[in-house]
């Protein structure tokens, strides 16, 4: 039988509901929260924080992802990027989150690989790492979904700059990069979250644990041998509680 007790539970299966009931609901399933820092749970909201500050739950916070201003040519966009994540961060750090993720890029039409991008990503990883250290709070890069959509979906696609990695299985399955990941990540594990999905032929539909072609089981070996975090990204409690079982 797998052992749960470091498998934590993302916010985002309970979007649905104010935050502080989100948490008291993950509190009796799992020993830990990542609160999906945007829209209604968004901490800039000060009953987030509130709700956060109130929670005993140790928890990660999933930064903004809707834009993806770090892959831009234009240094106002970057800088208004690295603007918000330093709020969120800020005060993440003060209410005492153990990580914060954030994503590179995510195109909706295929590209090629661009030395352009690519070095604009790895500016902003310097910038949030020098937030890192500042705030005491690790950061860690996650690897997205969908090959020729993003500069990071294989290990050793970019040069992290210090962030550590949170490796994404579902998102690993979908581009067929599991097995390297598992092989060698090539950066500091820092976190997994744990999804299904079919694999190339699917989308990024955050299946059920079992429903799908994620090995489980080698995902956590991986991330309990490194001593990472886990979290389990769902989008409702039903698949939650599936995933569990």
């Amino acid at each position: 039988m797998l052992d749960l007790s470091d498998i934590g539970i993302s916010t985002g299966a309970y979007w649905q509901q104010p935050l502080a009931a989100a948490l008291l609901r993950i509190a009796e399933l799992a020993p830990a929260a990542e609160v999906f820092s945007f829209g209604r749970p968004s901490l800039l909201e000060p009953e987030n924080v509130r709700a956060v500050a109130g929670s005993a739950l140790p928890f990660s916070v999933h930064g903004p992802f809707m834009d993806f201003e770090f892959a831009t040519s234009s240094d106002g966009k970057h800088r208004s990027a690295l603007d918000l994540h330093r709020r969120h961060m800020y005060i993440a750090a003060e209410l005492g989150a153990f990580l914060y993720i954030v994503h590179p890029d995510l195109h909706r039409r295929a590209r090629p690989w661009s030395a352009r991008i690519a070095a604009a990503l790895e500016r902003s990883f310097v910038a949030l790492a020098a937030l890192q250290d500042e705030l005491g709070m690790a950061v860690a890069v996650e690897n997205m979904p969908f090959s020729r959509h993003s500069h990071f979906t294989a290990p050793g696609d970019l040069d992290l700059r210090g962030l550590g990695l949170a490796l994404d299985a579902g998102h690993a399955a979908l581009t067929g990069t599991l097995s390297d990941w598992l092989a060698d990540p090539q950066a500091n594990l820092r976190h997994v979250h744990l999804h299904d999905n079919l694999g190339r032929q699917d989308g990024d539909r955050h299946r059920p644990l079992g429903t799908g072609v994620v090995d489980v089981a080698a995902v956590l070996r991986m991330a309990r041998a490194r001593g990472a975090t886990i979290a389990l990204e769902l989008t409702n409690e039903a698949d939650v509680l599936a995933s569990l079982e």
